[in-house]
């Protein structure tokens, strides 16, 4: 697979068509991140709550796809007037990791998070999701200190304007 050639598409999610789909990959995020510690709330919980943030969001919750093929999930959020997005979801399906796609996803990410004006990023990841915290910190993130509870890292991405001042 060339990823020099992929162009990815991205379409909001539909909770009543992807539902199934979109739970699925926030249970393996979960089990990945949290291995037997996890607990994956319902999918029926999981999609009501997927169907109230994409209303709130409808340009952060997007599922990617090449060609016919669903490449990740993204479920993103910048309240408006706020300084700093949330990722509530990064995912990349089994067959597309290393390959570059999480790069691409995390492009569109910041893309979002700029068209909202905020200053930075913040997600949470697990300690023990090695390959996700590689991933974040390629990507730029660095953890912050004052936040972290131990079962979860805070990690911060400051996104300079485009003139490329902090």
């Amino acid at each position: 697979m060339q990823l020099a050639s992929a162009v990815l598409t991205y379409r909001t999610i539909d909770p009543d068509r992807d539902g199934e789909l979109a739970a699925a990959h926030h249970r393996e995020a979960c089990l990945t991140s949290f291995g037997r510690r996890a607990r994956p709330q319902p999918a029926a919980n999981y999609v009501r709550w997927l169907r109230a943030k994409v209303e709130e969001f409808p340009e952060g919750y997007l599922l990617a796809y090449l060609d016919d093929r669903c490449v990740g999930q993204m479920e993103l959020e910048a309240p408006y007037g706020k300084e700093a997005g949330y990722v509530n979801l990064f995912y990349v399906t089994p067959p597309f990791r290393g390959l570059g796609f999480g790069r691409l996803l995390h492009e569109r990410a910041v893309q979002y998070f700029r068209s909202w004006e905020a200053r930075r990023v913040e997600l949470h990841v697990s300690p023990s999701n090695i390959a996700a915290l590689r991933f974040y910190r390629r990507m730029g993130y660095h953890r912050s200190f004052a936040a972290d509870d131990g079962a979860l890292w805070t990690m911060l991405l400051s996104l300079p304007d485009r003139m490329g001042a902090g």
